[in-house]
């Protein structure tokens, strides 16, 4: 099912060679494994269970860990709130698919630079067109990185809602509005 490509890479020792009696290790060839059309397929579904269980309000937001393998340690910054996506073709990249679509989202969530601790959320519609790198991970699964990762991370409680009378209920309402016409 994939095209294998190749790439042989020699180079010479620049005056350089092994002692009398000893071999020179070589590096064995790299070999890059193209996505075709039926693993594109599979890794589009992979980012299509991403982005549902991102979307605001999912019953399958506890799959998201599993969905995703971005490296540890990275600082998560929260993300917006999901209400719809429209997946976009697909390509593929040496063994990467780069899956794309259009999201869009109701509220953003920003560290509050006046009042460490605290947060500050607007609502607002936007719409954008993104890109993911879906990979397979060492299981055989087909799992979503590097891209925008999405919901309000920190407790309402702790935030500080834009404009005023706006709240996290509002923003879920608008979200669920939008998720409904699609």
């Amino acid at each position: 099912m994939y095209r294998v490509v190749t790439t042989l890479a020699l180079a010479a020792c620049a005056g350089e060679s092994a002692p009398s009696g000893e071999t020179a290790a070589v590096d064995p060839p790299t070999i890059a494994v193209t996505p075709d059309s039926a693993t594109i397929v599979e890794a589009t579904a992979a980012l299509t269970s991403y982005l549902e269980a991102s979307r605001e309000g999912s019953g399958t937001r506890d799959s998201l860990p599993r969905l995703t393998a971005c490296p540890t340690g990275v600082d998560r910054a929260p993300g917006p709130m999901l209400a719809a996506f429209e997946i976009l073709p697909a390509s593929a990249r040496a063994d990467t698919v780069v899956g794309r679509a259009v999201v869009t989202t109701v509220a953003d969530q920003d560290v509050d630079r006046q009042h460490p601790g605290y947060f500050i959320a607007r609502v607002r519609v936007r719409s954008d067109t993104l890109e993911w790198d879906v990979l397979r991970a060492e299981s055989g699964e087909w799992v979503v990185c590097n891209g925008l990762h999405f919901g309000l991370d920190a407790p309402d409680s702790l935030t500080a809602w834009r404009p005023n009378g706006a709240s996290a209920a509002t923003a879920r309402a608008l979200a669920d509005s939008i998720g409904a016409r699609r």
